[in-house]
């Protein structure tokens, strides 16, 4: 995931720059990328009731989501691309469940307001991703053998889709004229991310289908900021 975001950043920032080569008059040509950090808030009202139930620590519903991606501008049409990792965990006598999450999203957006190095736009994304529900307990035995007599980490996974739509907006810090900016850029992006997980996934445990998963995943709001770089040419 990562890798694949890295690839992308520097794609966008590619063809950022080869657009003031080839500006054309009566838009806006360039792009920008960078890293995303952030909050998301996260449904696992479900599944924190039967962990309960089972005497197992319960989850946090708002967790750090750290990413990135970026995008070109044609116009006021907006192309890209982003991935993004969320990981939460927590302990409670000698019992630990961990949840992590990745996604990635293909991108389309209009640009709503632009002046010099500032841009607001709406973005909305469809991808997919992949989950994991880790539950494990400390062993009673610290012997080989009976470790491997005894099993004791469950690790549940399974995919799914996922979309998002949000308003974001950029500024352009290093330089800005009267027909161009580039460099350094800050951004923020709030919004709704939907994975309807309950509806079409399979959690499988090895390689078995597991039935009577209650349904949680990343669906929620989110805001996060985006440090990085490129150019835009009006």
């Amino acid at each position: 995931m990562e890798k694949k975001s890295f690839l992308l950043i520097s794609l966008i920032l590619l063809l950022s720059f080869m657009s003031f080569a080839e500006l054309e008059r009566g838009g806006q040509y360039g792009g920008l990328g960078g890293a995303d950090i952030g909050a998301q808030w996260i449904d696992v009202e479900n599944l924190n009731k039967v962990l309960q139930s089972k005497n197992l620590p319960q989850l946090n519903d708002v967790v750090m989501v750290n990413g990135g991606g970026g995008y070109g501008v044609m116009g006021r049409f907006i192309i890209g691309g982003e991935g993004y990792a969320i990981s939460t965990r927590n302990k409670s006598n000698k019992k630990t469940v961990q949840l992590d999450i990745g996604y990635g999203l293909f991108d389309l957006g209009y640009l709503v307001f632009s002046r010099n190095a500032l841009r607001v736009y709406i973005l909305g994304g469809i991808g997919g991703g992949e989950m994991s529900l880790i539950t494990s307990q400390e062993p009673e035995l610290s012997d080989f053998n009976s470790q491997l007599e005894n099993y004791n980490e469950n690790h549940f996974n399974t995919e799914f889709p996922v979309f998002k739509i949000g308003l974001n907006g950029d500024y352009i810090l290093t330089f800005s004229g009267d027909s161009a900016a580039g460099g350094l850029a800050i951004g923020i992006s709030a919004g709704y991310v939907f994975a309807p997980v309950g509806y079409v996934s399979q959690w499988r445990l090895a390689e078995q289908t597991i039935g009577d998963v209650p349904d949680f995943g990343p669906s929620g709001p989110y805001v996060t900021i985006r440090i990085g770089g490129g150019g835009i040419a009006f």
